[in-house]
């Protein structure tokens, strides 16, 4: 029982970590994208909302199940912050895999690269997620796209109406 609710915060923090990586980081690289930046900004805004976020994200998960159960004096809650961060960080991160490549940021500025990007990795964590409940591919997936969806477009909109 013990070693199950590990694994169990473990998952947590991994899911948790996957779709806040890919939320956050598809809001950031669109609304930033919108400016004159250079690959440098680019990089160093994503390595600060890895850093910056995934610490935030990861002690806020382990407070939380402090707080939820008092009586819980396992290796949970660290474990939950471990994965969260370790995931996001990488998640997050992994945005930046076009730069191996090129210095251009016209990958970026056309939206495919982080579009693309993230329905994908939604749809490893979404097919993952339905796979272990045994439930439909398309209630986690739709919710998923519209969430997207909606910080693509505000972030985008926003971004212009500063531009």
């Amino acid at each position: 029982m013990l070693r199950q609710t590990l694994l169990d915060d473990l998952i947590q923090g991994f899911f948790f970590g996957l779709n806040s990586g890919v939320i956050t980081t598809c809001g950031l690289i669109t609304g930033l994208i919108q400016t004159n930046i250079t690959y440098k900004i680019l990089i160093i805004s994503v390595f600060s909302l890895a850093i910056s976020d995934g610490f935030s994200e990861s002690y806020g998960l382990y407070l939380s199940k402090k707080a939820e159960d008092i009586k819980d004096f396992t290796h949970g809650p660290l474990l939950s912050l471990i994965s969260l961060f370790t995931t996001k960080f990488v998640i997050v991160i992994s945005f930046l895999i076009p730069l191996l490549f090129t210095k251009s940021l016209k990958i970026y500025k056309n939206l495919w690269w982080v579009i693309g990007w993230s329905v994908l990795l939604l749809i490893i964590l979404d097919y993952n997620l339905c796979s272990m409940r045994n439930e439909n591919f398309y209630i986690y997936f739709i919710p998923h796209m519209i969430v997207l969806f909606i910080v693509i477009y505000f972030t985008k909109y926003f971004s212009n109406l500063l531009k």
